[in-house]
């Protein structure tokens, strides 16, 4: 159930209940081996996450949906913790559950895992025999599907290892040509899942190099599954659907065996507040994407549609997955990197000689009263006329003035319509739902997401110029393995703000919504203390790629301070 850790055998037969359909899961590391995981088949991986922040040990979470594969657990993460690949599997061995572990995000990159050759447990294959025969209605689950059409080592394979192909041998050839072919998706992959990738694809060289053809064929399979699926995750593409049925499965009623003890329904009332969080979010949402250019818009609208249907059918926990992949989807695409920048002094005379920069500023001069005063006033889609507004300052800043323009067009578009107390359905919901202040929270709350991401890919930019600095210099070939390094400076800046920042929109006035203002603060001073390091004021000068990690950071902590403070 979701209000309470499981371990032992309770937890064994949740996991394998991920054979049958994908679940929900938190996973809170504790110390040592103390940890704590929440798995729930209706609850939304976000309301797990929390009780298991409230119930275990430690101050990060990570969450998502996962299913099972055979003998490997497979999960799709909202939010990760480091090594959790290696973390849980160990910790599941120690309850007696041996599974293998592949850690990937909301898109479907492969972040890391843990994968090796398992000893076979009778109890765990005839369980998967007994739920296929309970469940057989069930059998196109995707789930189901792929774990009956994975590979399995049978007994015989384990006892005939003469029959294995020999290095150098057909087998060995066929599993190099499949490498090869999988290379140009590996080098092409976003840098934060590159170096994984190009790990994998080193791991699977040396398993080949070293005749272990069975552990080399499992790597490119799974190099092969990343690349499969980095083609949907392109800016503009739709967001990939979550790996559930179109018509959601009955619930196995005739098979009341697969499910353990302890797992209850969830409270119905619990359910209807979750429903209206999700369909609020998706509300929220649907502002934000009506102003996206297609094809991007009409495919993440579409995205969106699915959103509902899911939310009608009572599967909260794929609406939900589905959710935050489309938030991902639309802060990737208007995060999108500018074109290459020209060195400063071409800036320089691009910018004088680019007339669309005046039309911008003229526009920005004209536009910024009238939306002050609609949030003074409270009227309009407010949501929508923030996020165009700061679409166009993010494209103008980059210099892609058309593009601000054009985002500059829509928002006169909505203070047009606010004028005339035209406002859409969703929009006006939301305003009258919304305690005081919501809007600057909102504003700040997405301005500091992006501002982390901003920090990763900043990182990145720095640790790929490193990597390229110090490649073929004598003395230095173990720089590119452990620039990596890097990363870890970010771990302590985590979720939590934008966490508190959520639950303040969703609190209304009262002594709870000023415990959480108090606690935002004091992640804030956090956040400043830890900006503060030697590390972090000697990063933007570091002479190996220009940066502003520190500036950035420091000015969207600000920003979320002034909301805090009106």
């Amino acid at each position: 159930m979701a209000d309470q850790r499981v371990e032992g055998e309770e937890l064994k037969k949740l996991v394998k209940l991920g054979k049958k359909k994908r679940l929900s899961f938190a996973f809170c590391p504790g110390k040592k081996n103390d940890h704590t995981i929440l798995i729930d088949r209706r609850k939304p991986p976000e309301v797990i996450a929390k009780i298991a922040k409230k119930e275990g040990d430690g101050s990060k979470v990570a969450f998502g949906t996962f299913e099972v594969k055979s003998k490997t657990m497979e999960l799709t993460c909202d939010r990760v913790v480091p090594a959790l690949a290696k973390v849980l599997k160990k910790y599941l061995k120690s309850q007696k559950v041996q599974v293998n572990i592949l850690v990937m995000d909301a898109s479907g990159n492969v972040l890391e895992s843990d994968i090796e050759d398992l000893p076979d447990d009778p109890a765990w294959d005839a369980d998967e025999a007994d739920a296929a025969e309970a469940d057989e209605a069930g059998a196109q689950d995707a789930a189901g599907t792929a774990a009956a059409a994975a590979p399995q080592e049978t007994a015989d394979q384990k006892e005939a290892p003469q029959d294995a192909a020999p290095p150098g041998g057909p087998a060995q050839a066929d599993l190099v040509a499949r490498l090869k072919a999988v290379q140009p998706a590996v080098a092409a992959a976003p840098a934060a899942v590159a170096d994984k990738l190009k790990k994998a694809a080193a791991q699977a060289v040396a398993q080949i190099k070293s005749g272990d053809l069975a552990a080399a064929d499992r790597t490119v399979s799974a190099l092969e599954k990343a690349a499969d699926r980095l083609q949907g995750a392109q800016i503009g593409a739709e967001p990939p659907a979550p790996e559930t049925p179109a018509e959601p499965p009955a619930q196995p009623s005739a098979a009341p065996s697969a499910e353990p003890s302890t797992q209850t329904q969830s409270d119905p009332g619990d359910t209807a507040a979750d429903t209206r969080r999700l369909a609020a979010r998706a509300g929220a949402l649907k502002g934000v994407i009506s102003g996206l250019p297609d094809p991007a818009g009409g495919k993440l609208i579409a995205a969106l549609t699915r959103v509902v249907k899911l939310l009608k059918a009572g599967d909260l926990a794929a609406a939900g997955d589905l959710l935050n992949r489309i938030e991902a989807a639309v802060n990737q695409t208007q995060t999108a990197p500018p074109p290459q920048a020209p060195q400063p002094a071409e800036t320089e005379t691009a910018e004088a000689a680019d007339p669309q920069q005046a039309k911008w500023q003229m526009a920005q001069t004209r536009l910024q009263p009238a939306i002050d005063r609609l949030i003074a006033e409270k009227r309009g889609d407010l949501a929508a006329i923030n996020r165009f507004f700061g679409y166009a300052q993010e494209q103008a800043e980059a210099g892609n003035y058309d593009k601000a323009l054009a985002a500059a067009g829509r928002v006169a578009a909505l203070i047009k319509a606010a004028a005339t107390a035209e406002t859409t359905a969703a929009a006006a919901e939301a305003q009258a739902a919304a305690p005081e202040n919501v809007t600057a929270y909102t504003r700040s709350r997405l301005n500091w997401i992006k501002t982390r991401q901003a920090l990763r890919s900043d990182l990145e930019a720095l640790k790929k110029a490193i990597d390229a600095a110090t490649a073929g210099v004598e003395g230095m070939e173990d720089v590119p393995a452990r620039s990596g390094v890097l990363f870890d400076y970010l771990d302590d800046i985590d979720s939590s703000l934008e966490d508190t920042l959520e639950q303040l929109v969703e609190t209304p006035d009262g002594d709870r919504r000023e415990g959480l203002k108090t606690a935002a603060r004091r992640i804030i001073d956090d956040y400043r203390g830890l900006l503060d390091t030697e590390f972090f004021k000697a990063v933007d000068d570091n002479g190996f790629a220009r940066t502003s990690i520190r500036a950035g950071a420091l000015a969207a902590l600000q920003e979320v301070s002034g909301a805090l403070a009106s």
